[in-house]
């Protein structure tokens, strides 16, 4: 049987909203003892304690930014490193298959998961809910403010989909395919805040671009989206009279729309990258 944190997945479903409840706290003094600072100096703001340079609206705005994406690096370092270290030595991690091998009764799938790996969960998952109120009321709005705001409800809804169904050894690959590129976007927007752009942000922006065509244009569809469109109906379903639907379909449907903003993004990132080679 599955083992879960508290004893019930109802209950483990707290722990999320506990972390959901956490990360505004977390990120604030962040904020102020660490992004703000670090900030004034790599922008050149200067010391407030050392001089009377107030910022003007357009500094503040950048202040803004820079936090944000100081934010959002943390948390993408944080969240790759945490799946690595608790998938690594999983036969798992690198065969699909094991995804779904020793599921015998659904739902929810009773293969073992580790307390570390469902830990990890409760924390992804809490982050995600969190991201939806700051995006809506704090974060600067962006030109694709909409299709960031779908891809953070559905990514929540995959989340608590997958944790309630213990589809979690998936689900931490799928959020490992989707941290590690990040951390370079976001690296490349504070080189560009900094007037670093020639030495850090143009790297980071390349490395970026070829790991998230990497990830999310290739291995995300042909890895875990093949997987889930015919591993659990062949290895379990067919097999052991599992009978997999309807959430099958609606998984299915949750990753294919993901996949579906990440070929609306790649063309966004083209014509960024067109336009600057022109």
């Amino acid at each position: 049987d599955v083992e879960y944190l508290l004893g019930d997945r109802y209950l483990d479903f707290s722990l999320c909203l506990v972390f959901a409840f956490a990360f505004p706290f977390i990120r604030a003094i962040l904020r102020k003892y660490v992004y703000e600072p670090w900030g004034r100096y790599a922008m050149g703001f200067g010391d407030p304690k050392k001089t009377d340079k107030r910022m003007d609206e357009a500094a503040q705005a950048k202040m803004r930014k820079w936090c944000e994406s100081c934010w959002k690096m943390t948390i993408y370092i944080a969240f790759t490193t945490l799946a690595l270290v608790v998938c690594w030595g999983e036969v798992w991690f690198t065969d699909s298959r094991y995804w779904w091998l020793g599921c015998t009764r659904f739902p929810p799938c009773n293969l073992p998961v580790s307390r570390g790996l469902l830990l990890f969960y409760c924390a992804e998952t809490g982050f995600y809910l969190q991201a939806i109120h700051f995006l809506t009321f704090h974060e600067e709005r962006r030109k694709d403010w909409l299709e960031s705001m779908i891809h953070h409800v559905v990514t929540s809804g995959l989340l608590l989909y997958s944790y309630a169904l213990n589809f979690t050894r998936v689900g931490v690959v799928v959020i490992l395919i989707h941290d590690v590129s990040d951390i370079f976007l976001e690296m490349a927007k504070l080189a560009r805040y900094a007037d670093r752009e020639a030495t850090i942000g143009t790297p980071a922006f390349v490395v970026f671009f070829l790991s998230w065509v990497a990830c999310r244009v290739v291995v995300f569809p042909l890895f875990v989206i093949r997987s889930t469109l015919f591993e659990p109906v062949v290895l379990v379903g067919a097999y052991l009279g599992v009978e997999p639907r309807p959430h099958w379909e609606i998984f299915n449907g949750l990753l294919i729309l993901l996949f579906v903003l990440h070929l609306y993004w790649t063309v966004l990132i083209f014509e960024v990258i067109r336009k600057q080679l022109r």
